[in-house]
């Protein structure tokens, strides 16, 4: 089996658009969520705190031939470009031909959805825009990718909520196993969406102030969005040493079986997807430094991540554990590719994130969640969990370059 590295990563969210500003602002524990504005005054929503994108500067690298993609697709342009340049992978190690595309989302190109409805029923018109129905079509994301970095690989899309990000980046590992690419450009991406917003709302699944997760008063998730993306290589291909964050040593991908928006009660596919991913590591779960939580923040979810835990680790104890979606929010299937970027960064900066907003033990999830504050660490090997609607359910190992 191929040693797949990680050479570059990209990031357009609300933690900042660049790697510094998104660590500096994950590491100080800062919330970057807020009511929304534009539903401020809108009686039909109950609960108006969101995790959007306010400034437009993300916008700066994007070539003008990408102008008339939708909004997915230009944050998939924007972070992939500055993956692919900070790889630096030089004109002669890989035949374009051999770079692949893989992008995993959950709601795709949907704001243009939403815009098509809003003139259908506001305007009354009788045509729409022909350009909205170029921008809708969901494989138009990874296609921007693919022409905005000049590669002709093999391109997929992966629509498995918000798994999609750690589906995508199992998925690259495969095509570079199977010797059909040498480079896999992979991660995730969502826009905010009115409708993934107004569907949990009508869960009652969010949080009307704060993301908790693993607190004993936690409400709900926060709804985000962003585009992660990650360029991983077969380790050896260049003919020269070359910088790397580290290594995408193992995953798991399996299915829940049982609801379409709630986990499984005994953490059975969540179990599975962590044994998977350990057993292609090559490692035991006492070797596992620090563990990348799902943590929605949600009831149910966060007492099933925990219990799956126990069932993998036994009555051994389980390593620290936090959330950034406490400050992020959820960016859907973005969220699992920030997870992973934000886990190499710690490896990086010996330092470990913390859940924040945390002031209650529940007694269902007693974890240390490193509460409210980044302490110092340096796991050799980090899992990074994303348990998805529809019972899609991933697990991640990382490790240093050897």
């Amino acid at each position: 089996m191929s040693n797949i590295v990680v050479t570059g990563m990209g990031v357009v969210s609300t933690a900042g658009f660049e790697l510094d500003a998104f660590w500096d602002t994950l590491v100080r524990g800062t919330i970057t969520y807020s009511e929304i504005e534009e539903l401020q005054d809108d009686a039909n929503f109950r609960i108006k705190i969101g995790a959007k994108i306010k400034k437009n500067s993300w916008e700066d690298n994007i070539p003008d031939c990408m102008k008339s993609y939708g909004k997915a697709a230009k944050y998939a342009v924007s972070a992939a470009k500055k993956a692919f340049d900070e790889a630096n992978l030089p004109p002669e190690a890989s035949d374009n031909n051999r770079i692949a595309v893989i992008i995993g989302t959950t709601m795709g190109e949907i704001q243009t959805e939403e815009e098509i409805t809003r003139i259908k029923c506001e305007s009354r018109l009788e045509t729409v825009p022909k350009e909205l129905f170029k921008q809708y079509r969901t494989d138009n994301i990874g296609i921007a990718v693919q022409r905005a970095l000049k590669v002709s690989g093999p391109v997929y899309l992966v629509p498995a909520a918000c798994a999609a990000g750690n589906y995508a980046i199992a998925l690259g590992k495969r095509l570079i196993e199977w010797n059909y690419a040498d480079v896999a450009i992979v991660g995730g991406v969502d826009v905010f969406s009115r409708v993934a917003f107004t569907g949990f709302q009508r869960l009652l699944s969010l949080a009307p102030d704060f993301c908790k997760p693993f607190d004993q008063e936690r409400k709900g998730l926060v709804v985000g969005e962003g585009c992660g993306i990650l360029v991983m290589e077969r380790e050896g291909f260049r003919k020269r040493q070359y910088p790397c964050y580290g290594q995408i040593l193992g995953v798991g991908i399996t299915s829940d079986r049982y609801h379409m928006t709630a986990s499984h009660p005994d953490g059975d596919g969540s179990v599975r997807a962590m044994k998977q991913a350990l057993d292609e590591a090559g490692i035991l779960p006492d070797d596992i430094g620090y563990i990348s939580a799902h943590g929605t923040g949600t009831a149910i979810n966060d007492c099933v991540e925990v219990k799956a835990l126990q069932k993998v680790y036994g009555d051994k104890p389980i390593p620290p554990i936090s959330s950034i979606k406490s400050m992020l929010g959820h960016a859907m299937g973005a969220a699992s590719a920030f997870n992973l970027i934000a886990s190499f960064l710690m490896m990086k900066h010996n330092m470990i994130l913390p859940t924040m907003n945390y002031s209650i033990l529940d007694p269902a999830c007693v974890v240390d969640c490193v509460p409210n504050q980044a302490r110092k660490g340096n796991p050799k090997y980090i899992l990074s969990n994303s348990f998805a609607f529809g019972g899609q359910v991933s697990s991640v190992i990382i490790g240093g370059r050897k």
